[in-house]
């Protein structure tokens, strides 16, 4: 009876995928800015409301956001959960969240990268560059080479809504968001070296090119959720930084399981194909890229990664079908670069769900 449901569901899912390839060419899949309520709030407590002619130098105390109630603010974090990291930040550009902080700290970094003359510089400049962002932003405590500054409870979605001193209005109450001072568990999955040794429900890969690292894992959660962690790095003076500039692509050939993804209107829907997982100009992704089977206790098959860095000829294009193009939340017809399996990274694997 299982079995059937199962199938059932997905010949659904494919009704709804070809529903949701029509209704993509009626609406736009890109979620628009939003002019969000900015609010001062003084030293003596005050919140003040800024408009369009504040310059930076008036405000008095901190920036923060402001929301009419509690049900706003937690409707709010609903919205930007549908939409990719990027989006998001765009969602709120009239205002530096956290997450925002820690995306022009990183660009920072790169410009010190490039200003320094020796390594003792670059030195001397770093650890001014980790001074200045101490109690806002953190290291990577798991990998003294990784030079990033990353966002605390970074999975937290409340940080792209929150200052950096983790305040926002709610009413008239400035509240101050309570976050685990550690990397989120998704960055934590490819830049922390922690993997236990012995661990079933995960298989990991780390590839090092010349100044590039592409590091990355498939794993089987507690919900039966399989899931998909790929980070690259490239090589500073001494160490290494989060790479926001590559473009990757992965296939998850493996059973038993149906393959997942979000439309762009938010819904999750199944399908029993996806050939490719396809993003842009990003550092790292973690994507949740189907489940097993009801009742499924295992997973096994193959994973494969390329960048753009990886693939010999970025240029010779390739129409394939069953593309996730995550950039768009749209499943269809895309043109990717050839991609040729002896170029990928990754491997082989027999994961089992331990819960």
């Amino acid at each position: 009876m299982k079995k059937i449901l199962f199938l059932a569901a997905i010949l659904l899912a494919n009704i709804s995928c070809q529903e949701e390839e029509i209704n993509t060419q009626i609406g736009s899949s890109v979620p628009q800015s939003k002019n969000l309520q900015v609010v001062q709030i003084t030293n003596q407590g005050e919140i003040i409301p800024i408009n369009g002619t504040t310059t930076r130098s008036a405000v008095e105390g901190e920036l923060a956001l402001q929301f009419i109630s509690e049900s706003d603010y937690q409707s709010t974090i609903t919205e930007i959960s549908h939409m990719t990291a990027k989006e998001r930040l765009v969602y709120a550009d009239n205002f530096t969240s956290l997450q925002k902080l820690a995306d022009e700290a990183d660009m920072e970094l790169d410009e010190i990268g490039e200003a320094a003359t020796s390594e003792a510089d670059f030195r001397k400049k770093y650890a001014q560059y980790v001074e200045k962002y101490s109690g806002k932003l953190i290291t990577n405590k798991y990998d003294a080479e990784d030079l990033t500054l990353y966002v605390p409870d970074g999975d937290n979605l409340s940080t792209y809504l929150i200052n950096e001193n983790k305040k926002v209005v709610i009413g008239n109450e400035v509240k101050e968001i309570s976050l685990n001072n550690d990397m989120s568990d998704s960055e934590k999955a490819v830049f922390a070296t922690t993997t236990l040794a012995g661990e079933t429900n995960r298989f990991d890969f780390k590839e090092t090119v010349g100044k590039k690292k592409t590091t990355g894992n498939i794993e089987i959660d507690n919900r039966a959720y399989i899931n998909v962690h790929v980070g690259c790095q490239k090589k500073m003076w001494y160490g290494w930084k989060r790479d926001d500039n590559r473009d990757i692509y992965y296939q998850v050939a493996a059973s038993p399981m149906a393959y997942r993804y979000i439309s762009p209107y938010g819904q999750e829907l199944y399908t029993n194909n996806i050939q490719y997982f396809a993003y842009h100009n990003d550092g790292d992704k973690h994507v949740t890229v189907g489940s097993l089977q009801p009742g499924g206790k295992y997973l096994s098959g193959t994973l494969r990664v390329w960048t753009d860095n990886s693939v010999s000829n970025v240029k010779d294009s390739v129409e394939y079908n069953n593309v996730y193009a995550l950039y768009e939340n749209k499943l269809g017809k895309f043109k990717l670069p050839r991609l040729n399996n002896s170029e990928s990274y990754g491997g082989d694997f027999y994961i089992v769900k331990t819960n």
